[in-house]
């Protein structure tokens, strides 16, 4: 029940006050002071303010410095898988020139040799790197490891690149960088969250390869051609999600020091887009 204080009897405001606090009746933070500052503050509240105030500048800059961290691993991947597709770019058309092509057409059994053990070493190097992570993140054993991964897929590439024209593969090229900046701008803005989408990605592999085994048997144009715009699409799809996973952009990601190990996932997914353009391109030609 609440109580209320009258004032009369012969006693003023005080004297009531007192009576009440000596029966016990105020507790002493609910007694009124004399001459007191109604604006003033308990000091307990006071500290308390401080610490919270503490607490959340200290979670603010610990945001900002994750942030910060971040935004430095993705410059460190995106600057090691642009100098990645540079030199594969750069080694594809290489080889296009007529000394190099007369070259192969003169050893032709040593440009083979050269083709086979540029495929074990990109699957043997890819391997360490996704097994070994203790040494992926080792310098500088990571950095020689990813050459050896780009070295050999740029033999690959190249080698597959010299049945088509050098016109295709300019335009090949030039249509993979195009479809790379606008896929990473699409997830940069994008709300949609792909960065859980691993398992149905690798179910979707799995029954691209099964279509493509059996059109090895049909050998039809048209199964043909849509199995190269399927595969174009997984391979962008694959895009996104490793961009996300770089990017952290919710909450699934790439640890800090795993930036070879998410630049090489990245350059072979750039990689398999170019060869998958490539294949449509020469296609297309070819009909024509």
């Amino acid at each position: 029940m609440s109580q209320t204080i009258s004032v009369g009897e012969g006693k003023d405001y005080t004297q009531q006050i007192d009576e009440k606090k000596n029966n016990g009746r105020f507790s002493p933070v609910e007694i009124p002071q004399e001459g007191g500052n109604d604006n003033s503050i308990p000091q307990q509240y006071s500290v308390d303010v401080k610490q919270s105030m503490e607490i959340s500048n200290s979670v603010e800059d610990e945001s900002i410095i994750k942030s910060q961290i971040r935004n430095g691993f993705i410059r460190k991947v995106y600057g090691i898988v642009t100098f990645q597709l540079i030199f594969s770019f750069f080694f594809i058309l290489i080889c296009h020139s007529k000394t190099i092509k007369s070259f192969i057409a003169h050893n032709q059994a040593l440009w083979t040799l050269l083709f086979s053990s540029s495929i074990i070493c990109f699957i043997v190097s890819s391997c360490i790197l996704i097994c070994k992570r203790e040494l992926a993140r080792k310098v500088p054993h990571n950095y020689i490891i990813l050459s050896f991964v780009t070295l050999s897929e740029s033999i690959v590439c190249a080698t597959a690149s010299l049945q088509y024209s050098f016109e295709i593969v300019v335009a090949s090229i030039i249509l993979t960088i195009a479809a790379t900046l606008g896929i990473i701008i699409y997830t940069l803005r994008s709300k949609r969250d792909l960065s859980s989408c691993g398992m149905a990605l690798t179910a979707f592999v799995a029954q691209l390869f099964f279509f493509g085994f059996i059109n090895l048997f049909i050998r039809s144009r048209f199964l043909d051609m849509l199995y190269c715009l399927a595969a174009t699409a997984l391979v962008g799809m694959y895009l996104v999600y490793d961009v996300q996973l770089i990017s952290g952009k919710f909450g699934k990601e790439y640890e800090i020091d795993d930036y070879i190990f998410a630049a090489m996932e990245l350059y072979i997914d750039i990689i398999r887009l170019f060869m998958q353009i490539l294949r449509i391109l020469g296609r297309l030609q070819r009909r024509n």
